[in-house]
């Protein structure tokens, strides 16, 4: 059985940033058969794990469960760096090769970076895991597919798709520095138009875990992160179906990481700010003969 994908994406971005978001559900059964695992990021079709021919580490939503943003996994990727200097990732490198800030390197970023098929190459800092089913990440050369972002490999980020059975999940976190989120996941089907649907919004907030001693102020290297996703998918017949996918990412963080004395405290007289906001949309086309 051979698979086809025709895959269009259109993103609207404005300033420089960080994002995230993630949210908490219960642990998949662990009884019964495993499920086979399908890589999408790096050929023409999806892919078995074990078929395709490249180095792949694929994180489920057992290990994002609980996660906030992708900066929260990214040490359990073999050969996956990033480069500081935002409040969120922005800048990665696979093997040692990719870009250390926006200044530097070739004209393409070095390693690509996919949420729901939209390009966030170098902003990938909307990387929020809340409702997120699945992370990719290739190592090597992925151009044949995916284009001269993924010179060094390609981080590929997948929402959890819509469902015929209908659901409502809330959640709600806190913590501690004033740490807090809720989020809303509804999925259900339109049975006349031989489709689903799935809205998942969550709104983060945290004041962070550095004090300015020079301003006497606990929340200068805060998180103030909103994020919403809309997934659309309609079975066009037996043998294809279209999904489209709406991503909206409003992220108004604070930057106070320096300190002097590499402590908790810093003594900025001027913080910095990092901010993002997104709107994107995708449409993901895929047949099977």
């Amino acid at each position: 059985m051979r698979f086809f994908q025709v895959l269009a994406s259109g993103t609207c971005l404005a300033g420089m940033s960080a994002a995230t978001l993630s949210w908490a559900a219960s642990p998949a059964d662990a009884e019964g058969p495993l499920q086979e695992v399908v890589v999408s990021a790096g050929v023409l079709r999806d892919q078995a794990l074990q078929q395709v021919p490249t180095s792949v580490t694929v994180l489920k939503s057992d290990v994002l469960i609980g996660q906030q943003q992708f900066e929260d996994v990214l040490a359990q990727v073999p050969n996956l760096n990033w480069a500081g200097g935002t409040s969120r990732p922005r800048f990665f490198q696979v093997r040692g090769i990719g870009e250390l800030e926006q200044y530097e390197g070739a004209p393409n970023p070095s390693v690509g970076f996919l949420i729901d098929d939209v390009d966030f190459s170098g902003i990938g800092m909307a990387a929020t895991l809340f409702d997120v089913s699945q992370v990719e990440v290739l190592r090597g050369p992925q151009g044949t597919r995916l284009g001269a972002n993924a010179l060094a490999g390609m981080i590929s980020v997948h929402s959890a798709d819509p469902s015929m059975t209908p659901a409502v999940s809330i959640d709600a976190t806190g913590a501690d520095y004033d740490t807090g989120s809720v989020g809303v996941v509804a999925t259900g089907p339109v049975e006349s138009l031989h489709s689903a649907w799935r809205l998942s919004v969550q709104q983060y907030k945290s004041d962070g875990f550095r004090d300015d001693t020079f301003l006497g102020r606990k929340d200068t290297n805060d998180r103030d992160e909103l994020t919403a996703r809309f997934k659309w998918r309609v079975e066009l017949s037996p043998d294809s179906r279209l999904d489209l996918t709406l991503l909206h990412a409003n992220i108004d963080d604070g930057y106070d990481a320096w300190s002097i004395d590499n402590s908790w405290h810093s003594q900025s007289d001027h913080p910095g700010v990092d901010t993002q906001k997104a709107t994107a949309a995708s449409a993901r086309s895929i047949l099977q003969d």
